[in-house]
């Protein structure tokens, strides 16, 4: 009996989670990505709330870090956290690592591209989320050592 096969997506085929970006042709040009994904109003408004700024350096990384666990089990902001700090992390990594650029998987989702691999944001924020790890000033770093 011969095994049936199964196509398995991978994770650059299979739907985008958290997020996906679409549009007209040329969209998806790393500058014009990063125009669209620099856009941090509602991240902004909840720090403010707080009585803080959104800064887009390490020491502001580390801050919304601090700030997750209370996000995430907020009733109102819980949904959508994962969503708005991932591009953020992304423009931060974007700015602080010259070659850094954004790019659009075939699904749709936005990742940063560091020296020749891809940083999903979005997941590394989801995972943050969900067991603590990674730090997100960690993941900084680690961008910044790839270079």
């Amino acid at each position: 009996m011969t095994p049936t096969r199964f196509w398995r997506p991978g994770r650059r085929s299979e739907r985008a989670r958290g997020m996906a970006v679409f549009g007209p042709s040329g969209f998806d040009e790393p500058q014009n990505l990063a125009e669209l994904l620099h856009r941090h109003e509602r991240l902004a408004s909840w720090l403010a709330a707080d009585g803080r700024a959104l800064r887009h350096d390490r020491a502001g990384v580390a801050e919304v870090d601090s700030l997750l666990d209370g996000w995430r089990d907020d009733r109102e902001i819980g949904p959508m956290v994962g969503n708005e700090v991932g591009p953020y992390l992304g423009c931060v990594v974007v700015d602080a690592v010259p070659e850094a650029h954004w790019s659009v998987r075939p699904n749709g989702q936005p990742v940063v591209s560091v020296a020749g691999q891809e940083l999903n944001v979005i997941e590394i924020v989801a995972r943050r989320l969900d067991t603590g790890h990674p730090r997100l000033p960690d993941v900084l770093d680690g961008a910044t050592e790839r270079r």
